[in-house]
């Protein structure tokens, strides 16, 4: 990313997922969850800031929240704290149907909201 773009002007993405920088592995959600799930059942998403390289966990410099999406709708949201919780959150959920990718987007204190997806078929 070059240095004059505002981190909190949307939302923000790995510009090649390939060759990722220091600040997008920091900040880019890694969602966990299965490929493939059967419409209704319960399934675990696990989701982590911080995977691909350790984000800090400080008063001054932390995550805030997590969120996840089915494709554009809400489906959770994990609040967390400076200091005393770590940025890797799991959620139990059920698709009725494919809405698309699942996504996740959290808010850094101090570089803005980060997005991350991952594709899940719903059978």
């Amino acid at each position: 990313m070059a240095d004059d773009v505002d981190l909190f002007a949307g939302i923000n993405v790995a510009a090649d997922p390939a060759n990722m920088t220091d600040l997008e592995k920091k900040h880019t959600p890694v969602i966990d969850a299965p490929d493939s799930v059967a419409a209704g059942s319960c399934f675990t998403v696990t989701v982590e800031v911080g995977k691909l390289l350790a984000h800090p966990n400080e008063r001054t410099h932390f995550v805030e929240y997590v969120d996840l999406y089915a494709g554009d709708v809400f489906l959770a949201r994990a609040d967390l704290s400076a200091v005393t919780t770590c940025p890797t959150v799991s959620f139990c959920v059920s698709l009725d149907k494919d809405l698309g990718p699942l996504r996740a987007l959290e808010r850094c204190n101090v570089h803005g909201i980060w997005a991350g997806e991952k594709a899940i078929t719903v059978a």
